[in-house]
């Protein structure tokens, strides 16, 4: 479970989640977008995970951004930080959570809205990519292709997984999280490992990083993995 501190920027907060290995998420209650990521690989090197744009973790509801350019609601939990918002009718929540092991969770749900996703926009321009589903093999990311996971590879969950700590409130075996997805920098000398329940997820090179879109399963989650390679 992360310590949490919050600092105001401009009219939104910026929420600092950090686990024991003092790596560092950032949330903010603007957009309830994704800030930034800083991991310290086996060197002891910080790596920014995402890239640094205010729409490099932004929250899609019904695939629109129209929830971005407003406050949410925020509220503190022992395994996160939960944002709120209503909008024309519709309400969504996506909550925040960062493991001793690394592992970004997100956990979404909505009311009268068909999906709620949100799409990652990690700063490894020199990212490999798989889809973790039949014949599925690892290939340099294009620009040019759109690399869409329909059928993600499913996996049994298990005590043990991931870290799993029966004392931590991150529920890892929660709503059957099939592995949608990895990825791998040489660069930065780690894997990015894609959990999530969603129906769909898609990868695609943009400029300064890869993004990633999970879509589908209102009352879904995400988790990413980010390992140091051995």
């Amino acid at each position: 479970m992360p310590s949490i501190k919050k600092e105001t920027a401009g009219n939104a907060t910026v929420y600092t989640l950090r686990n024991t290995k003092g790596n560092e998420l950032k949330v903010t209650n603007l957009g309830a977008r994704l800030v930034s990521m800083r991991f310290r690989d086996k060197n002891f090197t910080n790596r920014f995970m995402f890239k640094d744009d205010a729409a490099a973790g932004i929250v899609l509801v019904d695939g629109a951004k129209d929830f971005a350019d407003i406050i949410w609601q925020a509220e503190e939990f022992i395994e996160g930080v939960k944002f709120s918002a209503e909008l024309n009718g519709k309400s969504a929540s996506v909550m925040y959570s960062v493991s001793n092991d690394n592992e970004i969770s997100i956990k979404y749900e909505g009311t009268n809205i068909e999906d709620i996703s949100t799409e990652v926009v990690f700063a490894l321009p020199d990212a490999d990519f798989r889809a973790c589903q039949k014949g599925a093999a690892w290939e340099k990311i294009s620009a040019e292709k759109i690399y869409p996971v329909t059928e993600p590879a499913e996996v049994e969950m298990e005590l043990g997984m991931f870290g799993y700590d029966p004392g931590c409130p991150i529920d890892y075996l929660d709503a059957g999280l099939k592995n949608a997805a990895n990825i791998f920098s040489a660069e930065a000398e780690i894997d990015i490992i894609v959990y999530a329940t969603q129906d769909k997820i898609a990868a695609q090179a943009v400029e300064g990083g890869l993004a990633i879109k999970t879509v589908g399963n209102v009352k879904g989650q995400t988790v990413y993995m980010i390992k140091n390679r051995k």
